[in-house]
């Protein structure tokens, strides 16, 4: 006689009841069996008796009538450190998200909320093992950096509900969060220190300083590395804002680019012994098609794409640049392995592949190294504001390479450009 498969129990905390009834009739429709309350005393209560020991997942409203769901998270933690917790909420204030978050908390659902999104979202969570939500100090310390990008992001969707987009706002927004970003890594901060030596070092007569011949090569090495995060913003302004010229491209001539540059960067290739392979493709079947776009902005996203993917391959690696063409347009695929050993076996965690295209966002540490990249978390933002200017998208999703004698986990940024439609 087979076994009876086990029913996932799921505790909900949630105030409104007909919110209530909406997520418990999806998740029974799921079969899934839902214990649901309305105060955080009486989830408390249940906790103290029953520990979680049935339940497999939480999820759980911040806004509630007797309290702040943040105490009911911080309880949950004391006495289960693995269970995932799925908060869903109206809120967005960064500081409130960022106390939750340092709770591990797995999933943070803005509301509305997409019936199909939730339970992709709570069976996503489910799957994974108890051992995947092992917290780290370092961990700890990643998600409290988040606390800028949430800044941006409170603003950004602000600004899109009420339907406008104040072109000095944004600045200061921006810039507010760039503020602590890049007076953390080389550039910006390097020169802001060097400015103060400056200023203490022996006076010349006349009042002038006499540099030393070091500092002033440090401080011009910096000055060209600050130059290169400004002239990105301008770059993402241009996008932002059209004020880019477009141009009809066969998808040919994209292919072209990825040519040249590979030979152009054999030199950073070498530095990690990495190999960019780019299979070849036949274009008989592209005819007339063309894609509408900026040719100097798509050569500076390609780049950025490989050169992100160089910085976080292994050593020895390959990186693939596969182009493909549908009957609607192009898809151009990077892909890489993963170097960071809590990537490698399992991939980018999902809820951090979305987050890769935001400002400030970074998975590692500063990383100023002889690739030459900006590394202030404005790259791959940089990517997706271009492609989504051309009318195209872009995703992030995690791989399983079968092709070698051992599974290897790796990532891949997948671009679709449409074709233009008066060249269908």
């Amino acid at each position: 006689m087979e076994k009876p498969k086990a029913i996932t129990k799921v505790l909900l905390l949630e105030d409104d009841p007909t919110i209530s009834l909406l997520y418990s009739g999806l998740l029974q429709k799921h079969g899934m069996e839902v214990t649901s309350f309305a105060k955080i005393k009486s989830a408390l209560d249940y906790l103290a008796e029953n520990h979680l020991h049935t339940e497999k997942i939480v999820i759980t409203d911040l806004q509630l009538p007797d309290g702040n769901g943040l105490e009911f998270v911080q309880e949950i933690r004391k006495i289960n450190k693995h269970i995932p917790i799925v908060v869903i909420t109206s809120t967005e204030d960064p500081k409130l998200i960022i106390e939750v978050m340092k709770e591990h908390v797995q999933e943070y659902i803005i509301k509305p909320v997409i019936p199909n999104e939730l339970i992709s979202r709570i069976k996503y969570q489910l799957s994974n093992k108890e051992n995947d939500y092992e917290y780290s100090e370092y961990e700890r310390e990643k998600i409290i950096s988040l606390e800028k990008l949430l800044d941006w992001y409170a603003y950004k969707n602000s600004r899109i509900k009420k339907g406008d987009l104040n072109f000095q706002e944004m600045h200061k927004n921006l810039f507010y969060g760039l503020r602590t970003s890049l007076a953390q890594g080389a550039g910006f901060g390097v020169i802001t220190q060097l400015i103060d030596l400056i200023k203490a070092m022996p006076k010349a007569e006349g009042g002038g300083v006499i540099l030393d011949a070091d500092i002033l090569s440090i401080l011009e090495e910096n000055a060209v590395y600050s130059k290169k995060v400004l002239d990105r913003f301008i770059e993402i302004e241009d996008v932002i804002f059209d004020r880019i010229e477009f141009q009809l491209v066969s998808p040919f001539a994209i292919f072209n680019k990825i040519l040249r540059l590979k030979d152009e960067l054999k030199p950073i290739l070498a530095l990690r012994d990495q190999t960019l392979l780019v299979p070849e493709y036949k274009f008989k079947d592209f005819g007339s098609q063309k894609i509408l776009l900026n040719k100097s902005f798509i050569r500076k996203v390609i780049y950025e794409l490989l050169l992100n993917a160089m910085r976080f391959s292994q050593s020895s690696s390959k990186i693939y640049a596969i182009l493909n063409l549908d009957s609607d347009g192009i898809y151009l695929s990077i892909v890489n392995s993963l170097e960071d050993e809590q990537f490698i076996k399992n991939g980018i965690p999902n809820e951090n592949l979305d987050l890769l295209f935001e400002p400030f966002f970074r998975l590692n540490k500063n990383i100023y190294d002889k690739h030459g990249s900006l590394d202030f978390g404005i790259g791959l933002s940089f990517v997706k504001q271009t492609i989504i200017r051309f009318g195209g998208s872009i995703s992030a999703f995690n791989l399983i390479d079968h092709t070698g004698d051992v599974k290897e986990t790796k990532v891949e940024f997948k671009i679709f450009l449409p074709y233009s439609s008066s060249e269908k």
